[in-house]
């Protein structure tokens, strides 16, 4: 092998290069990817982020700050419809593609409630279901499967059933974790704590 060929073993051509260059940078997407969050806002609900369709930044965080033109009642969202928030609140946006809902929470269902007593030596009744009915969202009257009555209000977040015909217990909960965390109890000279399970 001549000198001439040893010195152009390894030489490449520079317009290749160039080309490979191009091919590779077209191929790939550089920096942080933007995702698309879709709002959807229920009647009566206003905020930020507005409905629509909203760019951000991966990891970027969101603060939401919604209401209710009705200032005592109070609002939900729902993530791709399975991650439940506050009204107020934030997310991270991790991925493309994702919904959120905003509503105003109305409590008008019927609920498997659980009573646990403070007084342990005291037997709670056996779970039963409560219905919960109204002409709006924040007040109304519910019935007990047991054959008890009374009223309910939902207001600035604060939901209490008052019976009218069980020893006046009083049940309270906050709205937002009504059928989801427990709240307290009195009545008969007793306390305690119950839960609600949405039927």
């Amino acid at each position: 092998m001549n000198r001439e060929m040893r010195g152009n073993r390894y030489r490449f051509p520079v317009g290749a290069v160039v080309v490979l260059a191009l091919l590779v940078a077209g191929s790939c997407k550089w920096g942080t990817p933007n995702y698309t969050l879709t709002v959807v806002l229920g009647p009566g609900v206003t905020g930020t982020p507005e409905a629509g369709k909203h760019v951000y930044k991966e990891l970027t965080t969101v603060t939401l700050n919604y209401t209710s033109v009705n200032t005592l009642e109070t609002v939900e969202a729902f993530l791709n419809t399975t991650i439940r928030k506050a009204g107020t609140g934030s997310l991270v946006i991790y991925a493309d593609g994702y919904q959120l809902t905003a509503d105003v929470i109305d409590v008008r269902a019927s609920y498997k409630v659980t009573m646990t007593f403070t007084d342990t030596n005291i037997t709670a009744p056996e779970p039963f279901i409560i219905t919960l009915t109204g002409p709006d969202r924040l007040s109304g009257t519910f019935t007990d499967q047991r054959g008890y009555h009374g009223t309910w209000t939902g207001s600035s977040n604060n939901l209490v059933l008052a019976y009218w015909d069980w020893s006046f217990y009083v049940l309270s909960v906050t709205v937002f974790n009504m059928g989801y965390s427990a709240g307290t109890f009195t009545g008969g000279g007793q306390s305690g704590t119950w839960t609600a399970v949405k039927q």
